[in-house]
């Protein structure tokens, strides 16, 4: 399973929390404030939770999302960015899964 995390985060210093935070809990950083790694559930909740100590209810918001496998091999990827989950890395360009 991939657990999938984006936020929009208004402070400096809680996006700054939020992405060491989610880097802890083993996901790579895939864009400013989209996030990628290996887990199922239980994880997705301690890692929802992690978070609702450092956003501000009024003000920011995290999505998150538990994907099989075969739906995290199906996306599109247009680019050459360098983060990658692990296990799946991939030479630059556009892939069509």
């Amino acid at each position: 399973m991939i657990i999938l995390v984006a936020y929009d985060i208004s402070d400096p210093g809680r996006r700054d929390r939020a992405a060491k935070l989610l880097q802890s809990m083993g996901l790579s950083r895939l864009q400013r404030s989209l996030y990628a790694g290996r887990g199922g559930a239980a994880k997705a909740r301690d890692i929802a939770r992690a978070l609702e100590r450092i956003l501000d209810s009024e003000t920011d918001v995290a999505d998150i999302l538990v994907l099989p496998d075969h739906a995290w091999s199906r996306r599109i990827e247009v680019g050459n960015g360098r983060a990658r989950v692990p296990g799946r890395a991939r030479p630059p360009g556009v892939h069509i899964a």
